[in-house]
């Protein structure tokens, strides 16, 4: 696959850097995207022609210390949506929708709750989002999730989350990573409906690995900054999400299963659920348009 061009780096208030692809249509309708963990800004499916068919400004920015993104020691969520307004603010851009996959959900929900951005999002769409610490709280939700989660959480409470994360981050990619390395880890730990879904998409698979390798060329503290800020509670009050959320999960995830949408539905005030029958965690590739535009998805 060609080489992806560079992104865009907007200077911060504090004199970092936030890396930003710009892409689709200049004035189109936009959207930000905000990716999983641990990947980056390439996070999603390889279709930006189509992405500017569809009349969409696409914002894919790389959360601190992944991809390009100068490291934040101290982000959380909340410093991360402070980060995003300034980088639309260099952008010029001023009502947007936003889309999120995985563990891009934090940080989207911290978006939709900020007082300066709340306000100006439109809509959000949290596609196979991932709940924060606290939901698993709820023994009921404890005993739905199978994946390794809620492990993690019964080790913060021994180590703490920085310990924990530090422990972890390794496991989760290898580093350094080269394009066999990522491809490896990613064959060992995706299902084989996750890796179908990707692959369903020209170029899918291979934009996927180009993602993980990029993800970690500043090594492995971006990763870990994230773990800390998935394995910590939020700081958010969902309370606070104005703006309508669009659940969307598949009923064969089993790393983010249907049960955080219905625990999202108890949480935030305009929240409707949508399960895929057979889908599984990389639902958004198969379904990347109708996500960005707000389109039923075909069942």
């Amino acid at each position: 696959m060609p080489a992806a061009a560079p992104p865009t780096l907007v200077p911060l208030p504090d004199g970092r850097r936030l890396a930003v692809d710009d892409v689709g249509t200049p004035d189109g309708k936009p959207v930000v995207f905000l990716h999983g963990s641990p990947s980056c800004r390439l996070g999603r499916p390889p279709l930006d022609a189509e992405v500017a068919g569809a009349g969409v400004r696409l914002v894919a920015p790389d959360r601190p210390g992944l991809g390009a993104s100068d490291a934040d020691p101290h982000a959380t969520a909340a410093t991360f949506a402070r980060d995003l307004a300034a980088a639309l603010a260099h952008l010029g851009v001023e009502r947007f929708d936003v889309v999120a996959w995985s563990a891009g959900a934090l940080a989207a929900l911290a978006v939709a709750a900020d007082v300066e951005l709340g306000p100006r999002v439109g809509r959000v769409t949290l596609a196979a989002g991932l709940v924060p610490a606290e939901a698993f709280d709820d023994p009921a939700l404890r005993r739905r999730v199978t994946d390794s989660r809620g492990g993690m959480l019964d080790t913060v409470d021994e180590l703490g989350a920085d310990e924990t994360a530090a422990l972890v981050a390794p496991m989760m990619v290898p580093y350094p990573c080269s394009l066999d390395d990522a491809r490896t880890h990613l064959e060992t730990i995706r299902d084989h409906a996750e890796a179908a879904e990707i692959a369903a998409v020209p170029g899918g698979t291979d934009q996927s690995t180009a993602s993980l390798v990029e993800a970690v060329r500043q090594g492995l503290d971006g990763i870990e900054r994230e773990l800390v800020v998935q394995l910590s509670p939020l700081g958010v009050d969902l309370g606070l999400v104005a703006a309508p959320v669009r659940l969307v999960y598949g009923s064969a995830d089993l790393v983010c299963p249907p049960a955080f949408g219905e625990w999202f539905l108890g949480h935030l005030p305009h929240a409707r659920l949508e399960v895929l029958a057979g889908a599984s965690h990389g639902l958004p590739y198969p379904h990347w348009l109708e996500l960005l535009t707000s389109s039923p998805i075909p069942g």
